[in-house]
């Protein structure tokens, strides 16, 4: 079913959704006030934070992530229900990383909560650059969300890592198009981003074309 509704991909539609799921208005990389990690179980968010951290790329690290159960985690992941927060951590220290610098939180189960929960364990109202550690994939929908949720003035600068879809192919801007899993991976996030927009958790892309919109309607009634 999924893959009928996408047989109508046209060049400029891939291109579309590309923009807005693995795109975000930014500086080039440069160092930062913070290093903020979003919650998951995938390896390459504690491996890509201490690399960050090990360039000096920010001075402090803000991790986030709760437990939610019956979530379907990384296939390398042997932490059962411990929070997402407190693996990072302990990776982190193992990576070299100074324990003295992790801020984090424990109670998150979404993006929006990363970052609402986040703020309660660590003073953003002097920072003015993120660096914000994520999947390729939700560059688009996760520094939005920062974007919205701590102040319209800071930088939101991607720091993103490639994952794959399951244990198949990974995701890329160039080649998520080619596979039916990561379609609809990235066109998930696609939905999220306009409906969380729509809603003010995130900062909405400034406009969505009417093909997309249908194609939305099309994936949201099937």
């Amino acid at each position: 079913m999924t893959d009928k509704i996408f047989m109508g991909l046209t060049q400029a539609l891939i291109q579309e959704i590309t923009a807005i799921v693995f795109d975000y208005p930014s500086e080039p990389i440069q160092p930062c006030d913070v290093i903020f990690v979003f919650g998951g179980s995938h390896p390459g968010l504690w491996q890509t934070a201490a690399e960050a951290y090990h360039k000096r790329l920010g001075k402090d690290i803000v991790v986030t992530g709760g437990c939610k159960p019956g979530i379907q985690h990384h296939y390398t992941w042997m932490n059962g229900d411990t929070p997402e927060a407190y693996v990072i951590l302990r990776e982190l220290v193992k990576l070299s990383v100074p324990e003295s610098i992790i801020f984090y939180e424990d109670k998150s189960t979404n993006s929006l909560d990363n970052v609402l929960f986040a703020k309660e364990v660590y003073d953003f109202s002097r920072v003015r650059r993120i660096l914000a550690v994520c999947k390729n994939y939700g560059v688009g929908r996760q520094c939005r969300t920062l974007k919205q949720q701590i102040a319209d003035n800071i930088q939101v600068i991607p720091y993103p890592f490639d994952t794959e879809a399951g244990n198949g192919p990974f995701i890329t801007r160039y080649t998520w198009m080619n596979y039916e899993k990561s379609k609809e991976v990235v066109f998930t996030q696609v939905v999220k981003i306009n409906r969380y927009g729509k809603l003010g958790h995130l900062e909405p892309v400034e406009q969505i074309s009417m093909e997309l919109e249908e194609l939305i309607q099309r994936y949201a009634s099937r």
